[in-house]
């Protein structure tokens, strides 16, 4: 029998593959709700079980290296996902008569896709902007007068042979085009200093007093781990260093960063420099040196196109200043996959 899926929203405390997604086309002007989605999982089940598509074979094969651990094909499911605040349990999206009335089309922010094995169960997550304004000339959230939807990113957790399978049938089913999303370097160090901004700011917007901005930073951030890569030649040995700053450390180097003069936005990119050329005799702004990810207790993101978001805090009114951080990442991730800026050149 597959685990039981956990309570927890399917975007946290998971790492996933980034991936792009290019409009999916449905030829209607309505939006996939759970009946058609279900429709589409009944046909993932039959290629993952091994039937035909476009006449190929295309099943996961016995000699798959993954096979063995996964166990049986049981269930595959295709559903909408709720918004955070209407998930509460691992049944939250059961359907009846393949309706389910406590999620709505128009406001839910993706579709949730679910593989269960036999010992294992793989998740697939494609996102949208939840806050879309619908187009005036059609009748759902991100459906235009061409009859595509768009769903800009794709999460995936689960072996390549399963990935590549799930983005072929994406990409016959719906006309799309599906590619790995990488990251600039740039927009890592970026993504952290805009997260810092949001855990340091209170809900109208004003900047935190010194002492509580330095207490959420330790508490939500911890310890923050840096990891530098370095664009050299194949024969040379030296690929990636890293080294981590303690918690109360943090509050001091973004302390010192907004004293550079020439700092601009970036604070802690300025500091983290300094210490760097000071300590490791370093030049992160050298163009063969690079900072390809950065992990912390809040999350971990990586040039390469990975990210694990973990659960945000919570407050007795429902909002922190971490969850407006995470809603703040996973929209920028959400944008850049749909063209926006830090895209690789």
């Amino acid at each position: 029998m597959a685990p039981q899926s956990q309570a927890i929203y399917p975007l946290y405390d998971v790492t996933y593959t980034l991936h792009r997604v290019s409009p999916l086309y449905t030829g209607s002007d309505i939006p996939l709700n759970n009946h058609a989605l279900s429709q589409h999982a009944r046909k993932f089940r039959d290629i993952l079980a091994g039937d035909v598509l476009r006449g190929v074979r295309v099943g996961l094969e016995p000699e798959d290296g993954s096979l063995p651990y996964m166990g049986a094909l049981e269930t595959v499911t295709w559903k909408l996902l709720p918004e955070e605040d209407l998930w509460t349990a691992p049944d939250e999206t059961e359907i009846i008569n393949d309706e389910d009335t406590a999620i709505n089309v128009f406001t839910s922010p993706g579709h949730i896709i679910t593989i269960a094995y036999e010992k294992i169960v793989y998740n697939a997550v494609l996102l949208r902007k939840s806050d879309e304004e619908p187009n005036d000339s059609v009748v759902g959230i991100g459906v235009d007068d061409g009859g595509f939807e768009h769903f800009p990113l794709l999460l995936t957790k689960m072996p390549n042979a399963l990935r590549d399978t799930l983005t072929e049938f994406l990409s016959t089913t719906f006309d799309s085009r599906i590619s790995l999303l990488e990251l600039q370097s740039s927009y890592i160090t970026t993504a952290f200093e805009k997260y810092l901004a949001y855990i340091c700011a209170e809900g109208d917007g004003d900047s935190m007093i010194t002492v509580e901005s330095s207490r959420s930073i330790r508490d939500i951030i911890g310890v923050v781990t840096i990891f530098i890569s370095f664009d050299l030649p194949d024969t040379t040995s030296l690929k990636q260093i890293s080294f981590q700053i303690s918690a109360p450390d943090l509050p001091r180097i973004l302390d010192l960063g907004k004293k550079v003069p020439t700092r601009g936005d970036s604070p802690f990119l300025e500091a983290l420099g300094i210490y760097v050329k000071r300590h490791m005799a370093l030049d992160l702004k050298h163009k063969k040196v690079l900072i390809s990810r950065i992990a912390c207790d809040a999350f971990l993101l990586g040039i390469e196109g990975k990210v694990k978001i973990f659960l945000p805090t919570m407050t007795n009114e429902g909002e922190s200043p971490q969850r407006r951080a995470t809603k703040g990442l996973l929209s920028d991730l959400i944008h850049i996959a749909k063209g926006g800026p830090f895209l690789p050149e």
